[in-house]
């Protein structure tokens, strides 16, 4: 017997042990490199029905002494570590890279042991074991062993791995994550290596008589990085399969493995990112690095899966509900006439959708219809009784069902569907306020109106959280109008009707918008904000009169007492360099020019905007809401119409016909 030494620490060493999945599919692959044929994953139980065994069996080229002791005595020196390399019979491309997947294998059991049958140097097979022992990674045991020639006829290898981990264990007994995790890795191969098969504790593990839908999507952007990239999306009729995306080269090698990172209910996927770019043997490093060419191509893979996944689901969903109305059993019968109706149509759609897998084993219509009644019923009087259905139907993961009863003991379905919807509308505004403010045609002509002030005296929370629930104080417009003359000329209040020039058109006036809000018991805080005509620049004249304006209201008889606090804001699509120089002061935050005894704060319209995304910035990304320049402007024709010029009404209508 000979013992051979790894020239690497124990600690290095530990770092190449994964997690069960990981060795086991290492193991698989090392059958796939020596160009077996079949490879087999079998369990050897005690007489109480544990597992004691793990055994990993192929009929591959197997290894000799020879071999053997220059393998398992060094670690980052393989054969297979240039790209292309193929196997013997040069039929395969070779996966190992850094023959450091024999370390992985330790992930099962403390001590693992390869009995491989190969062609020897001097000629005929020949039988060399390896032991290795988890508490020393750098020392292997080899031996060889004299053979029967009459017994031994032909190669392959044995690995079994003993003193099981309670990992490993776990997974074995509820075998259905390692048989997905075997398939998923292995799809790309079984379909392309027709001669290569695995059994998994005796079943074939059949990719194709699983797989629902395919596609491949091409990804090319010449500056983020060279070449073009392919992005395959399977989804498969599994349970609880890992979202991945693996990283293949171009002979769709996988190189390593990173999360998908995407939220599609009701999807269970894999996909498969090729590209040349992943074929070197420099580390993929991080994912999420944007200054690398693999972090802008993994970036655009995720968005593009999510994009697709997103559109299938949209057409899942549409051909259930299609069936559905069709077959007679839908509860819904009438289209929705409100934006609430609209709501709760929208989030029963899920709970529905979630269920319809159970929900359409029955044969029966008049069962399905009244399963779908029954839980339209639940949904719209107890909602809260919905979660051993959804568990029970949609079979969904009971650590979300959990989630969701512990948030329900604090609020109610109905609270929640209202909070995302305000989250989703206040999104759809910011992204129209935007479109209305620097579109080039709607800014033309919008520029020339009062149409924003008028929209913005109804979203006073983009001021401030603080400001979303306040409404107007007659004292309060009573001041601000009693003072007015100290802004100009051309000034109205928000609250005020239209003013008219004599000719009968509408004057272009600044706006005066005031709001009040209690903080405590006798404690009061108001909000005054001008808007100035988006075309003008705001300046130190500006800034002057605001404070005038502010002195005056401050100390009016009517809010001289030291229970009020007050802010005013100047907001305007660009300022001077002047009026800069006083928003950048070292000991106030950006765009405050003045913090006492009035709070004066001079904004851009650009800055309040992103000021407000970025407030609803973690909630958005958790709910992965998406808006876009057509969404905007279709919420404010919705809710402001009124207000709103006919460029924008009309480059809506333009950009839905052209879709």
């Amino acid at each position: 017997m000979t013992t051979v030494k790894v020239h690497a620490g124990q600690s290095i060493l530990e770092g190449y042990v994964k997690k069960p999945s990981t060795g086991l599919t290492e193991l698989i692959w090392n059958a796939f490199d020596e160009d077996a044929h079949h490879v087999t994953v079998t369990c050897e139980y005690n007489d109480l029905g544990g597992i004691e065994h793990i055994l990993v069996t192929d009929d591959g080229n197997g290894m000799n002494r020879e071999r053997a002791e220059h393998a398992f005595s060094r670690v980052g020196d393989s054969w297979k570590l240039m790209p292309g390399t193929r196997s013997s019979n040069g039929q395969r491309v070779v996966h190992g890279r850094h023959g450091r997947g024999r370390y992985a294998a330790f992930a099962l059991g403390n001590l693992v042991r390869w009995v491989s049958i190969s062609e020897r140097v001097e000629g005929g097979l020949g039988i060399v074991q390896v032991t290795g022992n988890r508490s020393s990674l750098d020392t292997f045991d080899i031996e060889a062993i004299d053979v029967d020639p009459d017994v031994v006829t032909k190669s392959g290898t044995v690995v079994t791995v003993y003193q099981l981990g309670p990992a490993a264990v776990s997974s074995f007994d509820a075998p259905d994550d390692l048989r997905h995790a075997i398939l998923t890795e292995f799809a790309l191969h079984l379909e392309r290596y027709k001669d290569f098969q695995i059994r998994f504790l005796g079943e074939d593990v059949d990719a194709a008589s699983v797989e629902v839908h395919r596609k491949a999507i091409t990804l090319s952007d010449p500056e983020s990085w060279e070449g073009e990239a392919t992005l395959t999306v399977i989804e498969w009729n599994l349970q609880n399969v890992r979202r991945s995306i693996f990283l293949c080269d171009a002979d769709a090698r996988v190189i390593d493995e990173v999360e998908a990172r995407i939220q599609a209910p009701g999807s269970e996927f894999t996909a498969y990112l090729t590209w040349d770019g992943f074929a070197s043997g420099d580390p993929v490093g991080l994912e999420d690095d944007s200054d690398t060419p693999r972090g802008r191509l993994i970036a655009a893979a995720r968005d593009a899966l999510r994009d697709h996944l997103t559109e299938r689901q949209r057409l899942r969903e549409a051909a259930t509900i299609q069936r559905w109305r069709e077959e007679g059993v839908w509860p819904y019968k009438k289209e929705p006439k409100t934006p609430v109706e609209v709501a709760t149509r929208d989030t029963f759609k899920v709970v529905a959708l979630a269920a319809s897998r159970t929900l359409d084993e029955s044969k029966s219509g008049q069962s399905k219809a009244m399963a779908l009644r029954l839980l339209k019923e639940t949904f719209e009087t107890d909602p809260e009784a919905l979660l051993p259905i959804l568990s029970d139907l949609a079979r969904l993961p009971k650590s979300r069902v959990d989630e969701l009863a512990r948030l329900l003991k604090h609020t109610t379905l109905t609270q929640l569907i209202q909070t995302g919807r305000a989250i989703g509308t206040r999104m759809e505004f910011l992204s129209g306020l935007n479109t209305i403010l620097f579109d080039r045609q709607i800014k033309r002509r919008l520029l020339e109106r009062r149409q924003l002030h008028r929209i913005l005296a109804h979203e006073t929370w983009i001021f401030g959280e603080e400001w979303s629930l306040t409404g107007d104080d007659e004292r309060l417009t009573k001041v601000l109008k009693k003072f007015l003359k100290k802004l100009g000329t051309d000034v109205e209040l928000a609250e005020l009707k239209e003013v008219r020039l004599e000719d009968g058109a509408d004057a272009i006036p600044d706006l005066v918008l005031g709001r009040r809000l209690q903080t405590n018991a006798d404690s009061f805080e108001h909000l005054v904000v001008e808007l100035k005509r988006p075309k003008h620049k705001l300046d130190d004249d500006d800034v002057s009169q605001l404070r005038s304006y502010a002195s005056a209201i401050v100390n009016d008889e009517a809010f001289a007492q030291p229970n009020v606090e007050w802010d005013f804001w100047l907001v305007g699509n660009e300022t001077t360099r002047t009026v800069d120089e006083q928003r950048r002061q070292p000991h106030l935050p950006f765009g405050v020019v003045q913090e006492s005894p009035y709070r004066i704060v001079v904004k851009q319209w650009s800055e309040l905007i992103s000021d407000a995304e970025h407030r609803l910035k973690f909630v958005q990304n958790s709910l992965e809401y998406e808006t876009s320049h057509d969404s905007g402007l279709a919420y404010l024709r919705e809710k402001y119409s009124q207000f709103l010029p006919a460029e924008a009404k009309e480059s809506s209508g333009q950009a839905a016909q052209s879709a």
